[in-house]
């Protein structure tokens, strides 16, 4: 695939100004691309001065809202999309194309360039349009892409590639602060205290889901490490939504010899921010609860096997990565693998253990 450089053809040199309407579009699916963009789709945002429109996934509203400086902001209504009749369909469509186009942008950052945010780009009306070098569709939906480095680096130098090429600054590997309010904490307590969650005391925040099995750390090691961390005074609350994390949690807390708390589908992403900025540590696979805990400044223990933390790992320094030093197949691969995934299936819980030492004692 020809992949095209910026040139000064389109409306760059004006942008560096601020002076041109923008949208900023960043639909994916996955919270940890999302969170992982932000700090990126922020720097623009400010910098706008009310020119930019960012458009997320409904499902993120809770993060967007608790970030400053983030602009206008127009949601994707995907989850609505899925289960609406067709006439319900036509309406949400009709609307959201017409707010998009209600902004009369000159110029469209499409950040993710896969499935709906390609479709979003051809539908959007707005004539020149930008999409990452990995867009997956790119004839007849982008008029330029960015280059691509030939170098291994984290998926966060992406995203900095359209701050550095619209106003010429560079951007830090980071997440946005995520604020929380009184009102968040106070709220949050009270739901700890129904499900009888000692609030005197430390807890630890467990999500042993991923969206691909290659990623889970086996249930069975879970389920110990959620036995020892009681042993060391630590409440354990397991997280998690959706159908899915809900069977592997059930698994898990089925699997261990003491009791543990099991919050899975029952808190929103707004209360699983002040969870995390709350918790003694948190436990996960790669993921994006453990990216929102990294965000909200929790202490990170990030468990990884076959995906490599230096493209997918969490941002900042209170992120740890917990991996087996024992080094899979080279013809390894995340769809396939000749040793069942030994890289995380054979982690064993006291390497795990040893990781989490200074924060269970």
């Amino acid at each position: 695939m020809e992949q095209a450089v910026i040139q000064e053809s389109l409306p760059v040199s004006s942008c560096r100004n601020m002076q041109v309407p923008l949208v900023l579009l960043m639909t994916t699916k996955h919270m940890g691309n999302l969170l992982v963009s932000l700090h990126c789709l922020q720097i623009i945002a400010k910098a706008s001065r009310g020119y930019s429109l960012l458009v997320v996934d409904e499902r993120y509203r809770d993060i967007v809202e608790s970030i400053a400086d983030i602009g206008k902001v127009l949601y994707y209504p995907r989850r609505q999309l899925k289960t609406a009749s067709l006439s319900v369909k036509a309406r949400l469509l009709y609307s959201f194309y017409r707010q998009l186009r209600q902004h009369q942008a000159k110029l469209l950052l499409d950040f993710d360039g896969q499935g709906q945010a390609a479709t979003i780009t051809q539908l959007s009306g707005i004539a020149n349009r930008i999409g990452p070098a990995d867009a997956r569709r790119w004839k007849g939906v982008y008029t330029q892409l960015l280059s691509k480095s030939q170098h291994q680096y984290h998926r966060f130098k992406d995203y900095a590639l359209y701050p550095e090429i619209l106003l010429g600054q560079s951007a830090e590997p980071q997440y946005p602060q995520l604020i929380s309010e009184a009102w968040h904490h106070d709220d949050l307590q009270t739901i700890l205290q129904t499900r009888g969650v000692d609030l005197t005391r430390p807890y630890a925040c467990i999500h042993a889901g991923a969206t691909k099995t290659y990623k889970r750390w086996p249930a069975e090691y879970y389920a110990n490490i959620a036995d020892w961390l009681d042993k060391q005074e630590q409440q354990v609350v397991f997280i998690g939504s959706g159908a899915s994390d809900t069977q592997r949690t059930t698994e898990i807390i089925g699997l261990c010899e003491r009791p543990h708390f099991d919050l899975c589908n029952q808190l929103s992403i707004r209360q699983l921010i002040t969870l995390f900025q709350q918790c003694a540590l948190f436990l996960g696979n790669d993921s994006g609860p453990m990216h929102l805990a990294a965000a909200a400044n929790a202490e990170v223990y990030a468990i990884f096997g076959p995906t490599d933390e230096a493209r997918w790992g969490p941002l900042g320094n209170n992120a740890k990565i917990i991996r087996n030093p024992i080094a899979c197949e080279s013809n390894c691969s995340k769809k396939f693998c000749p040793v069942d995934h030994r890289c995380i299936n054979t982690l064993t819980p006291e390497a795990v253990k040893t990781a989490l030492q200074a924060y269970a004692a």
